[in-house]
């Protein structure tokens, strides 16, 4: 007997919900053509990191080139396209230039590496040090050595869902799970 698995929607809908100086805004669940383009963006950006001769620095250049073109053109900024129709709320709110540019970070953490990655980057300030432990090891680890919970983590997102704090971010209505799914 086959298993029919109910509508994603009650997981991942409204998108990411974001509160800047006391507004809300919902960025969006990304297109497939977007959420490829980031993951392929920060895999690529992660090699550059990684590269250590001329050679292997110019590949990645030359991937980076050869990213597809996202529909709306060379024309959209990256908060433009990661934000979507928040962006342009922002703008006619007169949001600050640099809260836009934190939020539109923290969508594109969102995007690649889910909920909780992006509420830890947006609970730090942006700041890698505040992070904390990512998984249940690290946290294990920390604790046991009596550690705070600011040490550095090198990992993108947690597979274990954490449930909401209130620190401004949410991409799910009350009842609902809290992880945006499984990075592939």
């Amino acid at each position: 007997m086959a298993t029919t698995l109910t509508d994603l929607d009650r997981y991942f809908s409204p998108g990411l919900t974001l509160t800047v100086l006391g507004r809300e805004y919902t960025v969006p669940l990304a297109s497939a053509e977007l959420g490829l383009w980031c993951r392929r963006l920060a895999q690529i950006t992660g090699e550059l990191h990684a590269a250590s001769t001329e050679a292997e620095m110019q590949a990645v250049v030359d991937r980076i080139e050869a990213l597809p073109q996202l529909p709306g053109g060379d024309d959209l900024s990256l908060p433009e396209r990661v934000l979507g129709d928040a962006y342009e709320r922002m703008v006619n709110d007169q949001v600050p230039d640099p809260y836009i540019q934190f939020c539109a970070q923290t969508a594109y953490i969102w995007i690649i590496g889910g909920e909780e990655a992006a509420e830890r980057f947006w609970t730090s300030g942006g700041r890698p040090e505040g992070w904390g432990p990512a998984n249940r090891r690290e946290r294990r680890a920390a604790h046991r050595q009596g550690g705070s919970s600011t040490t550095t983590s090198t990992a993108a997102a947690s597979t274990t869902p954490s449930p909401g704090s209130g620190n401004g971010t949410s991409s799910r209505k009350s009842g609902r799970r809290a992880s945006r799914g499984q990075r592939s």
